[in-house]
């Protein structure tokens, strides 16, 4: 027996050693499992991912599109020198009708370090947060133009080869063989094009030379590729931006007997006989189904002598033109405009801050938000969101007007119709005009605006002393306006009856300040000689004596700086 407890006495450290190592390593095993778990399962963009310049880390995805709408510029523009060995051509990017695509952008940002296996995913996030994983921003364009372009290209090469190509008749089917050489891959060309277009800088946009080898052509092949049934066209909304699927027509043929046409054939070109049944809804009948009616339209006129206000103005108008609204969805200006930066092609004009006009990056861009309100309203549509100006504008009656400021101040509404709307937008010979199509569910119905004036507000005569002004004289800085009140109605009538009358928006407009410098220099240095290379003070033809209450405007008070800064109302 005492061997026995002997044995065991002997064997218990070691055995005790190897029960704690086992029990430290299951520990181990446990909290890296944990800790990898965790890594995988984060919801948001893994560290280290740049779009650009710009840093998106650890960002949702819809946070991501809101920074990435922010920093980059929407509107794509300008020219790109696509090269495949000595083939060369520059595409205008407004032809294919390119735009940011904020949404694949963010996408592919999330993506980073979620395919593969779990130590592929594990070494990409690495990577990132060791190195930066930096992408380039997306655009969407027309693909069957960009298409076009490629294969034009590709037939251009030295010893271009061609894929065979199907071509559907009204009761034929051409079929072109391939020939063996050079070609471009489409698919892959556009792809790397929308990867890439938005940030090349002048660069040329290479694409890959692939050689092709084409097969012969078969009657089963080409049968399972183009038979079936008719497909109608159909449409989807991305990035606020309409894309039209085609349609399809239904093709049926005999296998056999277009084996035996082809194995007789020595051309280029093949004929097979078909029966050909065409789908109910075309991509041009899509289009006049979806949108057939004039919902509203609103026009506002400007200066178009004035370069910058105008350009200004313009270029909101192109933000917004042409996009398609889903039903349900709500439209965000500020979103849709982006921030108002020179980098993002805004230019400074006029804009209120306070009770004031001063100069600001995108001033003008108001007047667009304006002839949207306006036009949403005589539309039906749902205002969600709008805010008057602190000061009335010229461009529109007031109550009519929507002020926009971004980070601060947005115009938003929301398309309650059944159907996709779509926005029209246009800035030219001094008129902004901005339609709104879809489809008018009563053809009878149609809406008015109308405004009250509920009350009016006096304006100030401010006076601030100026030295540079000879004394006993004063000098308008700015003219005053009186303030005021408005109730906007929108009136909704059918066949020319007022069926409803509804109170739509309140606003208030104050009173701007009539400025007048007074000057305080003495009589002994305003009647001193001129210094050579200088010049007298003199009164401008706006100046005039000292007239307190002129016009009939409320008592003189002192001058008080503004408290804070005031949001810049463009």
């Amino acid at each position: 027996m005492q061997k026995i407890r002997d044995f065991i006495q002997l064997h218990k450290r070691p055995f005790m050693i190897s029960t704690i190592a086992l029990a430290a390593a299951l520990a181990l095993g446990i909290t890296i499992a944990c800790i990898t778990s965790s890594t995988l399962s984060y919801d948001k963009i893994y560290q280290g991912v740049f779009v650009g310049d710009l840093d998106i880390s650890n960002l949702t995805v819809d946070e991501a599109k809101t920074k990435i709408n922010e920093h980059f510029n929407s509107t794509v523009e300008g020219t790109v020198l696509l090269q495949c060995d000595n083939v060369k051509k520059e595409v205008n990017l407004a032809d294919f009708a390119a735009g940011l695509d904020i949404d694949a952008t963010a996408k592919e940002a999330y993506s980073i370090g979620r395919s593969g296996s779990m130590f592929e995913k594990l070494q990409a996030i690495h990577n990132a947060k060791k190195n930066k994983a930096v992408i380039t921003p997306h655009i969407f364009c027309d693909d069957a133009m960009l298409e076009t372009t490629l294969k034009e290209m590709a037939s251009q090469l030295e010893n271009a080869g061609r894929e065979m190509e199907l071509t559907v008749g009204d009761n034929e089917l051409t079929v072109t063989r391939g020939t063996s050489g050079n070609y471009i891959d489409i698919s892959e060309a556009i792809l790397l094009f929308k990867k890439n277009a938005y940030s090349l800088d002048g660069k040329p946009l290479v694409l890959a030379v692939n050689e092709i080898n084409p097969a012969a052509p078969n009657a089963k092949a080409i049968h399972d590729k183009i038979s079936g049934q008719p497909v109608d066209a159909s449409y989807k909304i991305e990035n606020q931006r309409l894309i039209i699927i085609d349609d399809k027509p239904g093709v049926s043929f005999d296998i056999d007997a277009a084996q035996a046409v082809i194995d007789q054939s020595t051309g280029d070109t093949i004929t097979i006989p078909i029966t050909l049944t065409r789908a109910a809804v075309t991509r041009e009948s899509l289009q006049t189904q979806l949108f057939p009616d004039k919902l509203g339209t609103y026009t506002t006129r400007y200066n178009a002598r004035d370069v910058s206000r105008s350009y200004n103005v313009s270029l909101a108008s192109q933000k917004i033109n042409e996009v398609v609204l889903a039903p349900g969805d709500v439209f965000s200006y500020n979103d849709t405009v982006g921030p108002r930066t020179v980098d993002r092609g805004f230019k400074i004009a006029n804009v209120y801050v306070g009770n004031q006009v001063e100069p600001g990056v995108g001033g003008g861009i108001c007047q667009v938000s304006t002839t949207l309100f306006n036009t949403v309203v005589l539309s039906d549509l749902e205002i969600v969101f709008r805010t008057n100006h602190s000061l009335p504008v010229t461009y529109a009656p007031l109550g009519r007007d929507a002020t926009v400021a971004y980070g601060s101040i947005d115009f938003k509404f929301k398309n309650n119709t059944d159907n996709p709307i779509r926005i029209v937008a246009s800035a030219t010979g001094g008129a902004n005009t901005v339609t709104i199509y879809g489809v008018k569910e009563n053809k009878n119905k149609t809406i008015e605006i109308t405004t009250e004036c509920t009350g009016t507000y006096p304006s100030r005569v401010v006076q601030k002393e100026d030295p540079t002004l000879p004394a006993e004289t004063v000098k308008v800085e700015q003219h005053g306006s009186a303030g005021s009140s408005h109730n906007t109605y929108k009136i909704t009538k059918e066949n020319g009856v007022v069926i409803k009358t509804e109170l739509l928006t309140k606003s208030t407009y104050v009173a701007t300040d009539h400025i007048e410098l007074i000057g305080t220099m003495p009589p002994e240095e305003a009647d001193l000689p001129e210094a050579e290379g200088t010049e007298n003070p003199s009164v401008s033809e706006s100046d005039t004596p000292i007239s307190p209450n002129a016009g009939g405007t409320s008592p003189i008070v002192p001058i008080n700086p503004a408290a804070g800064a005031p949001t810049p109302e463009q």
